[in-house]
């Protein structure tokens, strides 16, 4: 067999466990196995990755449609903080041993104040994402063409998410107090990986993340910042987002914004006999 046929085959398991070797080893064998892996998984993708949406919001939500649209004329997606996220235990670090609650607040302190993170997935066509993402499918689903992204340039950390049913532990350093600035280039690279481990319950995810440090004095008081991302290549529109006429009215305006700016768009639709949904060019 060929190196091109064995490298087309490497699966998301084997990819996960090269992800953990390179942030949790700082050296150039683990860092070149990962990049490896990555690129041939991704190429087999299409070097597409996806983030699902809501549109239709209230009156009060409103800023949220305002940033989907910037978001989709600037190429841009939000990293949010990880206490804004739907899994309380998302990013956080086991504590065994210890009943101190105020080591827990602080290391959940730590990682909102450092850094921001945003998720895709790797299908538009993933019924559950839409389900849970895109509002019932209402919403949408954007795709990424990551096939010249550049995580150095883009001064960022992105990896796929590590499905494990074994949350990681706090270092030992946090649970002595000691002070943020002490802790040296491994303790970081600990505490980054589990920005990118979750519970194995969240698999059918097939979640990737972008990770970026931000400034503590100008960005860490704001729950999200806006990150510029590689070219927007489609648009996917739920499948339930016609259902409604404010859905309509949405999806017109989003259609026109798109063709503005040379972005394919596309409608789902539910398959007539199996459970799948799928893209229809419009």
């Amino acid at each position: 067999m060929g190196s091109e046929d064995s490298e087309s085959i490497i699966t998301r398991d084997e990819l996960e466990q090269k992800t953990s070797q390179w942030l949790l080893k700082e050296n150039a064998a683990s860092a070149q196995a990962f990049d490896k892996a990555a690129h041939t998984y991704l190429k087999k993708l299409n070097y597409k990755l996806y983030k699902y949406q809501q549109v239709l919001c209230s009156e009060a939500e409103k800023e949220k449609y305002l940033r989907l649209k910037r978001h989709l004329q600037n190429h841009e997606m939000s990293l949010s903080s990880p206490s804004t996220f739907n899994d309380p235990f998302d990013c956080h670090m086991a504590f065994p041993g210890t009943s101190r609650q105020d080591l827990v607040a602080r290391s959940r302190d730590i990682v909102d104040t450092i850094w921001r993170v945003g998720s895709m997935a790797e299908s538009p066509c993933n019924r559950l994402m839409w389900s849970h993402y895109a509002d019932n499918h209402r919403g949408l689903c954007i795709e990424y063409d990551f096939s010249t992204f550049d995580p150095f340039s883009a001064g960022v950390t992105f990896a796929p998410v590590i499905y494990s049913p074994k949350r990681p532990q706090v270092p030992e350093k946090l649970l002595n107090d000691v002070a943020t600035d002490q802790l040296d280039r491994q303790d970081y690279r600990f505490l980054t990986s589990t920005l990118f481990t979750k519970d194995s319950v969240w698999q059918y995810e097939s979640e990737w993340r972008i990770v970026k440090g931000v400034h503590v004095d100008t960005q860490a008081s704001s729950p999200h910042i806006e990150f510029e991302m590689p070219p927007i290549s489609a648009v996917y529109f739920g499948a339930a987002i016609d259902n409604s006429c404010k859905g309509q009215i949405a999806k017109k305006e989003l259609q026109e914004l798109c063709s503005q700016a040379g972005i394919k768009t596309f409608s789902m639709r539910l398959d007539k006999v199996g459970y799948a949904v799928r893209p229809i060019p419009e």
